[in-house]
């Protein structure tokens, strides 16, 4: 006749997984071969031996004996307790535990069974990946305070400038009204100098606000009618058209999901840099338009006019970095980088592509797409 003990040892015995068997008492009784092979240990260092003997704990909570009396004392399953332990010789291990009150026969006593993993490795990983994403999480909160601080200082200069600009403008324009027949000469020259000079520097001061905002206000993203959006801004810039040869193209445009106030500003700079660069040619053109490649809308803005070095394509985009330094090319090197940085921060990217005296095309998408050492093919 089947001994029902030994049966139930032989079918542990057959399972991959570490089995170790304890009595009421909590001494071992038998561990399966897996259990051995697992915990380096032999069966000499086993068998009557009680479970805080075999298996050291050097700090809890929970410590595995008063997770097993739990069992013991209240029947019911153990699933996924995780004990730290020491497996005498053995350094500090993690065990993930499961265990399970079985009577392996009718007239022999209950058995403790418990299914234990060795999850040192991983355990190990995710610590490391928990202090990783601690340390990023107090990067990224100094990081969001170095921020704030940049901004509500670039605010802060941007609005005490403009009392003592304003000043000096108000200043240079009473002198050339009140005194400019009778100042010396070359002196009326010097005075429109000053006035030319207040009024760049208030635009820089726009721009630089303008910057500062973009990096501030929250994202409102809504479904985006492009053309529309597109002509608006053509609309808006109407001034900078006036006694020109231009031609501006608006093609029929993707329909998108942005932040309309920050998108039109985005264009409206786009638009405004395409302008400024074609004022000299005697037939200006300036296409908008887009292309749908596999799963990506991308935009673009083209023009006819001076066009960039290709070195210049990446540099172009940082604050203060201007394309032309010629004074017929006002600018206050800000507009691009704030295009960038509202590109960006619709999860997109924006490039361009240009010769010189031979236009320039800024392309641009508005979700990721690329991965950043990818450049696209120019679009025809």
């Amino acid at each position: 006749m089947l001994n029902p003990t030994k049966t139930a040892e032989h079918i542990l015995a057959s399972l991959a997984e570490p089995v170790l068997v304890l009595d009421s008492g909590l001494r071992a009784v038998f561990a399966n071969p897996a259990f051995y092979q697992t915990l380096q240990i032999g069966p000499e260092a086993l068998v009557g031996k009680e479970v805080q003997e075999l298996i050291v704990d050097e700090r809890g909570p929970p410590q595995l004996k008063a997770v097993l009396s739990k069992v013991i004392e209240h029947g019911g399953d153990l699933e996924g307790a995780e004990i730290l332990c020491t497996i005498p010789p053995h350094a500090e291990t993690v065990l993930h535990i499961n265990a399970r009150r079985l009577r392996p026969a009718p007239d022999v006593p209950d058995w403790i069974v418990v299914e234990c993993h060795d999850i040192t490795d991983a355990a190990e990983v995710a610590r490391k990946v928990g202090v990783l994403h601690e340390m990023l999480e107090r990067h990224s909160a100094d990081l969001e305070y170095m921020n704030q601080e940049l901004d509500s200082f670039a605010h802060s200069v941007s609005h005490d400038l403009r009392t003592p600009l304003r000043f000096t403008n108000k200043v240079a324009h009473k002198l050339l009204e009140d005194h400019g027949a009778g100042l010396p000469a070359g002196a009326a020259d010097l005075v429109k100098m000053i006035m030319a000079n207040t009024d760049e520097m208030a635009k820089l001061i726009e721009s630089l606000l303008a910057f500062s905002s973009a990096n501030r206000e929250p994202l409102r993203k809504k479904p985006i009618d492009m053309k529309r959006l597109v002509q608006e801004a053509v609309d808006d810039l109407r001034d900078e058209q006036q006694g020109r040869n231009l031609k501006i193209v608006v093609d029929e445009l993707t329909p998108c999901e942005a932040d309309r106030t920050l998108l039109k500003l985005a264009i409206l700079n786009l638009l405004e840099n395409a302008l400024k660069f074609t004022r000299e040619c005697e037939a200006a053109e300036i296409h908008f338009g887009c292309v749908q490649t596999a799963d990506k809308t991308v935009y673009f803005v083209r023009d006819n006019g001076l066009g960039f070095d290709a070195n210049q394509a990446e540099s172009m985009f940082i604050v203060f970095q201007r394309l032309h330094r010629s004074h017929r090319i006002e600018g206050s090197g800000v507009g691009l980088a704030l295009v960038r940085r509202i590109i960006e921060r619709h999860g997109g990217r924006i490039w361009a592509e240009g010769e010189p005296q031979r236009g320039a095309t800024f392309y641009f998408t508005l979700d990721v797409e690329y991965p950043p050492d990818e450049r696209t093919t120019t679009i025809q």
